[in-house]
């Protein structure tokens, strides 16, 4: 075998459908439109512990509402017990927000 290197040209692309003269760019939302419930936020005066007791707290009393055949109330306990607190703030965002219309089980 030799190492020869394959002398492939390759055309420049012309043609009118990759052209990107229409296509525009969105800005990017800055942080301060971007809203988040004020019970998720940081407190920078808090230690990693002291706000995952807090929000092991909130999930608590959250539970205490739930049904327990609720699925969220099954997932917010699993959060619990691991101590997931990535869990924990999307199960508690997604429970603070306003109740919609949901698809019924089966």
């Amino acid at each position: 075998m030799t190492n020869r290197t394959h002398g492939t040209t390759t055309a420049p692309h012309d043609s009118p459908a990759l052209s990107d003269e229409g296509s525009s760019v969105r800005e990017r939302a800055s942080s301060a439109s971007i809203s988040q419930p004020p019970s998720r936020k940081s407190d920078p005066n808090f230690t990693l512990d002291e706000r995952l007791e807090s929000k092991l707290a909130e999930a608590a009393a959250m539970l205490a509402k739930l049904e327990p055949q609720d699925a969220r109330a099954r997932l917010l306990h699993i959060a619990v017990l691991r101590r997931d607190e990535a869990l924990l703030d999307g199960i508690l965002a997604e429970l603070s927000l306003p109740p919609r219309t949901t698809r019924r089980p089966r």
